[in-house]
C-alpha cells in the first residue's frame, strides 16, 4: 500500500474546479469516476469540458471528433470555427475583466511590470497589424527567438489573431539549430531580441540570429526587440495610461477567412529571398490593430520542434481547436487554476510549457509570471523572493531544478501564497520529491506531476489535487486519455512491473502531424504498436497510482533485468557525498549492459575511491546485487537542457564512442568535456 504524505483538503475536494464539474454533471465518485467516464465516453467529456473551460466557437463543431481516418489522423471539433485569442483574451474583456492582470514580468536586473488583459489584447492586435504590414498572411510561419518576457507572450497571441503559425525557438540555441528549424518551417519572419541576460552576463541574440539567416534564406523580415535599460517602453510608443482598451474582439464578430492552410500536413517549399529586411519591435507594434480572424478548428497556430538523437528535428503542429481544449482541461482540473491565481513555470519560450501555461492560464482568467534570467542570481534566494513578490500561487519546476535547489537550500520559509506545486520533465528521486513537497512547499501543496511532451500538446499522465499522494506518484491518466501500460508482448505487465506508456485513442492536443513528414509521424508514434500511440516512457502501476521510470531509450538492462535510471539515481543521491547523479547502461559482453553511475559531488564533500565504493554498496543494497554499479564516475556537472532535463544519452555516447547526435538543446556543452576528462582520469 502506498505511503500517502499529502491528503486533499476542502479547498480542492469541495471548492476546486474538479469538484464543481462533478457536481454539475452528477458524478458522485469524484476524479476516479470522472476519469473512467471521460475514457468510456470521450465525446461526452470533451464537449462539456470545452464549455466549462470557456472555449468560444464562432461556428459550433458538427461533432466532437472524427476518427474515421484512424487514431493517427483523428480530426477534433470538425466543422467548427474559432480563434484561441477569443477564448483566452476577448472573452474576459466582454465579461468586464479587462483590467485584471494577465502577465507579470521581471528581468534579472530587477526591472518588472504588469500587463492587463485589455493591454495584452491591444498590444497583440497592433503586433498582428505589424505582421500584416510585413505581408504575413494566414498560414505563414513567424519564428520567435526571444528570452522569456512580455514580447514572447504578446507575439503568441498576435500570431494566433491573424492565423499565422508561431515557430518558437529556444533562447539558448546556436546559429545552426536556429537555421535548421527556420528552413524546415519555411519561416517568413523572425522576431528576436538584441540580447538577453543570464547570471549577470549579456548574451548577444541578434548576431546569432543574423548569422543563422545566412542559411535560412526563406526569412524575409527580421524584427528586433532593442536592448534598452530599465523597463521596456510600451511597444506602441504610447504611455501606459493612453493605451486604449482593445477595440477588436470585445464583442464584434471575428472576420472569417480562408487560410492558405487549414490542416493539411503537406506544405509548399520555402522560397529564397534576397535577404531579410530589418525592423524594430516598436515599429512592428505601432501598426493599426488587426482584426481577429475566424479559422477552422484544425488550423495550426503552433509549430514546435522536438529533437531526436538522429535526423532533422521533428515539427509538431498544434491547432486552434484542439490545443486550447487539451491544455485548458489540464490547467483547470489538474492544476486547479482560477482567476485569482498567479502561475509561474520555470521554462523558456522555445519549450512546450511556455505556450501551455500562457494559453492555459489565460483561459482560466489567471495571471502568468514571466521571468527572464537565472533564478539563482545573484543567489539562490532569488526564486523565493520572486514567488513572494509576485504572489505566485501555482509554481512549476523540473525534478532536476528541484535537486539543484535542494543542494543549495537556504532554509528559506515556504512562499506564503503557494497552493499548488507542479512538476514535469523527468522522473523524481524520492529525496528530491520530499524536499519539494515538505521544505519548499511547506507540506501544504499537492505536487501535480504531469507527463507528456511537445508532440502530446499537454499531458498523458497527471496527479489530481482531489486525491491523496505518495512520493513521486501520478494519479493516473489525464481526463479523456485512454492510456495503458504494455510490455514487449503488447500485454499489461503485473502490478509494479515496468512497461511502456501507450494511448489507445486520440486526444485533442495530439499533434496534428509532423511538419512535412506524414509518413515519419505515423511510423514514429504508431509503427511499433499499430493502432496505439507509443509514447516511449517507461511506467508502472501500484494500486491506483502510476509511476514514471524514464525514457525507453534510457532503460538499463543488466543480465536480463530491466530498471529505469531514476531507481538507481535515487539510491546514489541518498549518499551524503552526492548532490546529483545520472545512471546509464553501457554495453557489456556478458551482462548485456553494465550499470555506470555519474555523480556530482555535494558542496565541500570529497568523492574519491572510498566514497565510490560506498555508493556501489548503497545501490546493491537498494536494488539487489545484480545492479551493483560497475563504475561510479565523479563529474563536476551533468549535461542538461535549459529546462533541467539530464541528457543521459550523451553520457552513454561519450563512454561508447558513438556519435553524439543533436546537441542543440544542450545548455552546458562544457559539461561534456568535463565528463571526457573524468573518464580519462578515473
Amino acid at each position: 500500500m502506498s505511503e500517502y504524505v499529502w491528503h486533499p483538503t476542502p479547498e480542492f475536494t469541495e471548492h476546486g474546479n474538479i469538484a464543481a464539474f462533478c457536481r454539475k454533471h452528477g458524478i458522485d465518485g469524484g476524479y476516479r469516476e470522472l476519469q473512467t467516464r471521460s475514457v468510456t465516453h470521450p465525446q461526452w467529456f470533451w464537449e462539456r469540458a470545452a464549455a466549462d473551460i470557456g472555449i468560444v466557437w464562432h461556428t459550433p463543431p458538427t461533432r466532437v471528433c472524427d476518427d474515421t481516418g484512424g487514431i493517427a489522423f483523428t480530426r477534433w471539433f470538425p466543422g467548427g470555427r474559432t480563434n484561441l485569442v477569443d477564448s483566452c483574451l476577448h472573452r474576459h474583456l466582454r465579461q468586464g475583466r479587462g483590467r485584471a492582470p494577465a502577465l507579470r514580468w521581471e528581468r534579472e536586473d530587477g526591472t518588472k511590470g504588469v500587463l492587463t488583459y485589455d493591454e495584452v489584447a491591444a498590444r497583440s492586435a497592433r503586433v498582428a497589424g505589424g505582421l500584416r504590414a510585413l505581408g504575413v498572411v494566414e498560414g505563414d510561419r513567424v519564428a520567435g527567438y526571444l528570452p522569456t518576457g512580455p514580447e514572447a507572450f504578446v507575439l503568441l497571441f498576435a500570431c494566433a489573431r491573424i492565423g499565422a503559425v508561431l515557430v518558437p525557438l529556444f533562447s539558448g540555441f546556436g546559429t545552426e539549430a536556429i537555421a535548421v528549424r527556420l528552413v524546415d518551417a519555411g519561416a517568413r519572419v523572425l522576431v528576436t531580441a538584441t540580447a538577453a541576460t543570464r547570471h549577470g552576463r549579456r548574451y548577444d541574440m541578434e548576431t546569432v540570429a543574423r548569422t543563422a539567416l545566412e542559411k535560412a534564406t526563406c526569412v524575409r523580415h527580421l524584427v528586433v526587440v532593442p536592448e534598452e535599460p530599465g523597463a521596456p517602453p510600451d511597444p506602441s510608443g504610447q504611455s501606459r495610461r493612453n493605451v486604449p482598451s482593445a477595440p477588436v474582439g470585445s464583442g464584434a464578430t471575428p472576420r472569417e477567412s480562408r487560410p492558405s492552410w487549414a490542416g493539411d500536413v503537406s506544405q509548399d517549399e520555402p522560397t529564397a529571398s534576397p535577404g531579410p529586411a530589418t525592423t524594430t519591435w516598436h515599429s512592428l507594434s505601432g501598426a493599426e490593430p488587426a482584426e481577429t480572424v475566424s479559422l477552422p478548428t484544425g488550423t495550426p497556430f503552433l509549430l514546435l520542434h522536438t529533437s531526436g538523437t538522429t535526423g532533422r528535428p521533428k515539427g509538431a503542429m498544434h491547432t486552434h481547436g484542439g490545443f486550447p481544449v487539451q491544455v485548458g482541461s489540464e490547467t483547470r482540473y489538474n492544476l486547479d487554476l482560477r482567476p485569482d491565481d498567479v502561475a509561474f513555470w520555470v521554462t523558456d519560450p522555445g519549450w512546450i510549457m511556455f505556450p501551455l501555461v500562457a494559453v492555459g492560464a489565460t483561459l482560466a482568467g489567471a495571471c502568468v509570471l514571466a521571468y527572464q534570467g537565472t533564478i539563482d542570481h545573484p543567489d539562490v534566494t532569488r526564486l523565493w523572493r520572486l514567488l513572494d513578490d509576485h504572489g505566485v500561487t501555482v509554481f512549476g519546476s523540473s525534478p532536476s531544478l528541484a535537486r539543484m535547489l535542494m543542494g543549495r537550500d537556504p532554509k528559506h520559509p515556504a512562499p506564503s501564497r503557494l497552493r499548488v506545486l507542479g512538476s514535469t520533465g523527468e522522473p523524481w528521486t524520492e529525496e528530491a520529491w520530499r524536499w519539494y513537497f515538505a521544505d519548499f512547499g511547506g507540506k501544504r501543496c499537492p505536487v501535480i506531476n504531469i507527463c507528456g511532451g511537445t508532440e502530446v500538446g499537454g499531458s498523458l499522465l497527471a496527479s489530481a489535487p482531489t486525491l491523496p499522494q505518495s512520493p513521486c506518484s501520478f494519479s493516473g491518466p489525464c481526463l479523456g486519455i485512454d492510456a495503458a501500460i504494455e510490455d514487449d508482448q503488447d500485454t499489461e505487465p503485473p502490478e509494479g512491473h515496468v512497461g511502456e506508456l501507450v494511448v489507445r485513442h486520440s486526444w485533442p492536443g495530439m499533434t496534428r502531424g509532423l511538419w512535412r513528414a506524414r509518413e515519419r509521424f505515423a511510423d514514429t508514434y504508431f509503427g511499433r504498436r499499430p493502432g496505439r500511440w507509443s509514447h516511449g516512457d517507461l511506467v508502472s502501476r501500484t494500486g491506483d497510482e502510476w509511476f514514471v521510470h524514464g525514457r525507453l531509450d534510457d532503460i538499463i538492462k543488466v543480465a536480463g533485468k530491466r530498471l529505469g535510471p531514476a531507481e538507481v539515481e535515487d539510491a546514489v543521491v541518498g549518499d551524503p557525498a552526492v548532490a546529483e547523479a545520472a545512471a546509464v547502461g553501457i554495453p557489456h559482453p556478458v551482462k548485456g549492459e553494465a550499470l555506470w553511475c555519474f555523480a556530482v559531488p555535494a558542496a565541500g564533500r570529497p568523492l574519491g575511491a572510498p566514497e565510490a565504493e560506498r555508493i556501489r554498496g548503497r545501490v546493491a543494497h537498494a536494488l539487489g546485487p545484480a545492479f551493483r554499479p560497475s563504475r561510479v564516475v565523479a563529474v563536476p556537472e551533468l549535461p542538461r537542457t535549459r529546462n533541467g532535463k539530464v541528457m543521459r544519452r550523451l553520457i552513454r555516447s561519450l563512454v561508447t564512442g558513438e556519435a553524439l547526435g543533436d546537441l542543440s538543446t544542450l545548455v552546458n556543452p562544457a559539461g561534456l568535456d568535463a565528463i571526457r576528462t573524468a573518464l580519462q582520469d578515473q
